[in-house]
């Protein structure tokens, strides 16, 4: 599970390069949030529901005004189901030249690009910077709505780990992978591969159950040789395929 970030006409920058970025005096009416705040509250929010940042990612654009980013999370205990830990990502978008509200998508996997395409699961925030934006307990809620979507998701792994598939079901999923146009043909040989034979390649633990979660791991990371936009449609089509409906926007 991961998310990506496309920077068109922006800059990368570090989550410590933030603090430098003046943010503009507020009115009656508007309340600009720095950047640095906004992502500094985000994590203490994660951080106190034992949410770890295992990888971030941002992105400045029009004068270090828009910030974008991509947090990929973990998450322990599969939300006290199967014990296991997952891998969410969270995306942000804000701005502090009134274009557009802070927004927080999170899923599987997310989408996020400085031309303003921003796709996940859940929409968990979408606050306009009006003088009553509370940041602490906004992103509180956000995160909560965040929580509830994940023990949903904690449950369809854990039914796809304890969906055994004999090598004549794991063949019938691939071809409707393939025959639905889902994964492109020449991912094929790369899927069956992995799938069959991870012992072949470099260690897969993920890979090498022979259960639908298996199937489902080898195909993502077959996934991960498509560009950024292709694989994140893929990668929501397949999530229906298996059972992991979204509603991505």
């Amino acid at each position: 599970m991961s998310g990506t970030l496309i920077s068109k006409h922006s800059e990368f920058v570090t989550r410590d390069q933030l603090p430098s970025i003046p943010t503009p005096a507020p009115t009656a009416t508007w309340r600009p949030i720095a950047h640095y705040d906004l992502v500094e509250a985000l994590d203490r929010q994660l951080a106190v529901r034992n949410i770890r940042i295992a990888k971030e990612e941002f992105a400045l654009a029009h004068n270090g005004l828009r910030l974008f980013g991509v947090l990929e999370l973990t998450v322990p205990g599969g939300n006290g189901r199967s014990g296991i830990d997952y891998n969410f990502a969270m995306g942000i978008r804000t701005a502090n030249d009134q274009s557009f509200a802070t927004q927080l998508v999170a899923g599987a996997r997310v989408f996020v690009c400085s031309n303003l395409a921003f796709s996940g699961d859940l929409i968990a925030m979408n606050r306009k910077h009006t003088a009553k934006f509370d940041l602490n307990a906004d992103l509180s809620r956000a995160v909560d709505r965040f929580q509830h979507h994940l023990a949903t998701f904690g449950g369809k792994f854990d039914g796809l780990q304890s969906r055994h598939l004999r090598d004549w079901e794991a063949k019938e999923l691939i071809f409707d992978a393939f025959s639905q146009g889902i994964l492109p043909i020449r991912l094929f040989d790369t899927v069956a591969r992995t799938y069959f034979d991870p012992r072949g390649h470099e260690a897969m633990p993920d890979v090498a159950p022979r259960n639908a979660w298996g199937l489902h791991n080898a195909m993502t990371r077959a996934i991960k040789q498509l560009s950024p936009a292709s694989a994140f449609q893929t990668t929501t089509r397949l999530g229906q395929l298996f059972g992991l409906a979204t509603h991505g926007r």
